[in-house]
């Protein structure tokens, strides 16, 4: 609405300016004539921010898109309508009513449409809330208290039949070794003790899972670290004859805050399920690199594609072996840690596995280097 300097506009603009509610004009190109100081604000705007520029140039081509079709319509028809819209503001989605009215031109076909809406989301949460029904409540109490028991007996588990019975044995296998022992019986004091790190590594794991579904999650401890650093690391820890198998690439060398013990038991994790699946006659090939200022770390086997069955809890805890008959010692948490090191970092894990390309788990993390932000199509 332009001001034409008489009175009566005068009144009637203020007067839509303190009304509680959000009231917009519209012309036939979409470009907002008015906007009142609370319709602004609802858009996380200013009403010069607003009049005069169209709702493409405010919030994207296309944004909007059953509203636009009500605006047209209203334009053809001339007669009002009403619905609910959507807004993101933020992180939060808001929901307003609206009501669409044509302004009558004498001239022909209305050249202006009015808006009013009002804020519904507090409305709408209750009506939701108030769908859940008993037996949906029943059900979300029963998943509560088994998972609930299933911690409860997780952590009897680790705290006192696993960890002080492995730990005495620990000690005493290191005493033997100070000690000396003779030749015939060193390779068993090596297997004994690759079985206690085993088993320390299974009870890390159960620990592990016990903090996540507790809501602690996974303790890190972030310092400015390369990703180079980490992967040089995890294959000096290895066994030689593993370390062979894997051939290293990269594509730079990111840096980011990271925890180097839990990105070095992601990426261990990663390697040693590609060694322990993959082809036997062919290497692994561990490459590192940087995307779209996102450190990016694919490990890649060839061999028998994981089956497409197994590919949706693939991540899940306690999802065992890929290959059947598989009996490594393993309970099956390897990649559930690594996708919940990946999420505490801000990262995330996927996995490729095809017969012709083979698998290639790829980890994604924050880097030094910024990241292009998403933009949203409506505020």
């Amino acid at each position: 609405m332009r001001a034409s300097g008489s009175d009566d506009l005068e009144l009637l603009r203020l007067a839509l300016d303190v009304v509680q509610e959000n009231v917009y004009i519209l012309d036939r190109d979409g470009r907002y004539a008015y906007v009142n100081q609370l319709g602004a604000a609802a858009m996380g705007l200013t009403p010069a921010q607003m009049i005069g520029r169209t709702m493409d140039e405010l919030y994207g081509a296309g944004a909007f898109p059953e509203f636009r079709v009500q605006v047209h319509a209203a334009f053809v028809t001339g007669a009002p309508a009403r619905s609910e819209i959507a807004v993101l503001a933020g992180v939060e989605t808001r929901w307003y009513e609206y009501s669409l009215s044509p302004i009558p031109s004498p001239d022909g076909p209305p050249q202006l449409v009015t808006c009013v809406s009002r804020d519904v989301t507090q409305r709408r949460r209750v009506e939701k809330e108030a769908t859940l029904g008993r037996a949906a409540v029943e059900e979300e109490r029963r998943k509560l208290q088994a998972a609930a028991e299933f911690e409860q007996r997780l952590l009897g588990i680790v705290s006192h039949d696993l960890r002080n019975p492995l730990a005495s044995v620990r000690l005493g296998l290191e005493t033997m070794r100070r000690r000396g022992i003779s030749d015939e019986h060193l390779r068993t004091l090596e297997r004994m003790e690759r079985s206690t790190e085993r088993m320390q590594a299974i009870i890390s794991g159960l620990l592990d899972v016990t903090r996540i579904r507790l809501g602690q999650g996974l303790p890190l401890t972030p310092e400015r670290v390369s990703l180079d650093a980490v992967v040089t690391r995890v294959l000096e820890g290895m066994p030689e004859d593993q370390a062979r198998r894997v051939q290293r690439e990269a594509d730079g060398n990111p840096t980011g805050m990271w925890d180097p013990e839990r990105l070095a038991q992601a990426i261990g994790n990663l390697v040693g399920n590609a060694l322990q699946h993959g082809d036997p006659e062919r290497g692994v090939t561990v490459r590192a690199g940087v995307r779209e200022g996102r450190a990016v770390l694919a490990v890649h086997n060839h061999g028998t594609p994981i089956p497409a069955e197994l590919l949706p809890g693939l991540f899940e805890p306690f999802q065992r072996g890929l290959r059947p008959g598989a009996l490594d010692g393993s309970i099956g948490l390897g990649l559930y840690i690594v996708r919940q090191v990946a999420i505490g970092h801000g990262g995330e894990v996927r996995v490729r596995s095809t017969a012709e390309e083979g698998t290639t788990f790829v980890l994604e993390l924050p880097a030094d280097e910024p990241v292009t932000p998403r933009t949203d199509a409506a505020r």
